[in-house]
């Protein structure tokens, strides 16, 4: 029997079940979401064969959520409701298997028993069929757990190395619980990156740390996974402070050996106390990262972009787990010279050129000549943009809702995973 694959894993990020007396809508949805912001969406009209009963469970297993539309014709459906009692099946079993629904006709949830978990369960209103600015963003935002309401202020931000095998993740699980009782903020890769430290992707994120804590598994024969000994490197390269637990049966190089404790994990004992001295240790060494990630987003300031500026600025940091940097926030020193470093120093560069204002275009000039990862987008047709941009795409939303979906597409590639909302 094919084993099931973690949430995270999963291809699509979400299964839409609708009705096919809703299409003129849901099409709408579905463009959003997977033709403008690159969400891998299970669509019927695009995957389901003639087999539908056997298809149903198999699709569903491939997502990480599930989005439902109400209507007064999806909720008489038999399948949608098979589709819903499958998902909430998913949902008992996976924790983080979440059923997103959206409304579309102010149908009466509460008057179908057998929908009753949505009575309790916030829904997204489309009284009209129509996908605005707000709705966008809580449709896109709503697929993702990361809060960073939940880390208000200043982080004491850890790059975690550690285990994602099963037989392998008790003593990894104990230890990110600890750490997120200390307060500390546990930062990964994500697992369904393509391939370990692509274009120094990891080497980054631990860059953007002020401490890492490596839990080493034991794979037989006294070896442990390679990537988490390279991932300790990196650390020390950049003179991070690092805890290294080990099991015991793990062989380590003499000078990693000299700063690893090991432990003996069992589900029944665990000894804390080396463990927590530790962490304390950690703590009191962390320092700033040399090279925090966040992102710089260049726009008008006018007052009629005002709500879509905060919007934007909410959906990066939700996607991203970063903070979103705009010109107009920033009040200390030389505005001018610090808005220059911030864009020097940013990981990740947005710059809306729709009116080719001319601070935008300068903003955008620095990110392009301190070679940072930039991007370029702008409202209406396809045209010719300034000549020291012509040889970069321009990517041209029609309206704010296409922006939604174009900043998802843009920074998705460049999130970080927090590993403290897994532990939930």
């Amino acid at each position: 029997m094919k084993k099931e694959l973690p949430i995270n894993q999963r291809k699509y990020h979400a299964f839409l079940s609708h009705a096919h007396a809703d299409n003129e809508i849901v099409d709408r949805i579905y463009h959003l979401l997977s033709e403008v912001a690159n969400i891998p969406i299970w669509y019927d009209a695009d995957y389901l064969t003639g087999q539908i009963a056997s298809d149903l469970p198999k699709a569903i297993n491939q997502c990480r959520n599930m989005i439902i539309v109400l209507s007064e014709a999806s909720i008489k459906s038999g399948w949608v409701k098979k589709e819903y009692n499958l998902a909430m099946t998913e949902n008992a079993r996976f924790d983080d298997f979440k059923i997103l629904p959206i409304r579309i006709d102010g149908c009466k949830v509460e008057h179908h028993k057998d929908l009753g978990f949505l009575e309790t369960t916030k829904w997204i209103d489309l009284p009209n069929g129509e996908i605005d600015l707000p709705t966008a963003h809580h449709i896109i935002a709503s697929i993702y757990y990361n809060d960073v309401d939940n880390f208000p202020g200043e982080t004491k931000d850890i790059y975690i190395s550690r285990t994602w095998r099963e037989n392998e993740a008790g003593l990894a699980n104990f230890v990110c619980e600890m750490l997120d009782e200390m307060g500390l903020r546990l930062i990964g890769d994500f697992t369904d990156q393509a391939g370990f430290d692509e274009g120094n992707r990891v080497e980054s994120i631990i860059s953007s740390c002020g401490g890492l804590v490596a839990i080493l598994p034991h794979r037989g024969k006294g070896t442990t996974s390679k990537y988490m000994i390279e991932e300790i490197q990196i650390a020390q390269k950049y003179g991070l402070p690092c805890v290294i637990i080990a099991d015991p049966e793990v062989e380590l190089s003499k000078d990693l050996a000299e700063l690893a404790i090991n432990i003996n994990f069992t589900e029944e004992y665990v000894e804390t106390q080396p463990l927590e001295d530790e962490i304390e240790k950690l703590i009191e060494k962390w320092k700033p990262p040399s090279k925090p990630h966040y992102v710089f987003f260049s726009t008008d300031f006018d007052a009629q972009k005002r709500k879509r500026n905060t919007i934007v600025n909410q959906l990066i940091e939700r996607i991203t787990s970063m903070s979103c940097l705009m010109g107009d926030k920033i009040r200390e020193g030389a505005v001018q010279k610090t808005i220059t470093q911030k864009i020097s120093e940013s990981f990740l560069m947005i710059a809306d050129i729709t009116e080719e204002n001319i601070n935008t275009l300068i903003e955008a000039g620095i990110a392009r000549g301190a070679y940072k990862n930039y991007y370029l987008i702008a409202k209406g047709e396809p045209r010719s943009p300034p000549f020291m941009f012509r040889d970069q795409q321009v990517w041209y939303y029609k309206d704010d809702v296409e922006l939604i979906g174009y900043i998802h597409r843009l920074v998705y590639p460049y999130r970080r995973r927090i590993l403290n909302y897994e532990l939930k």
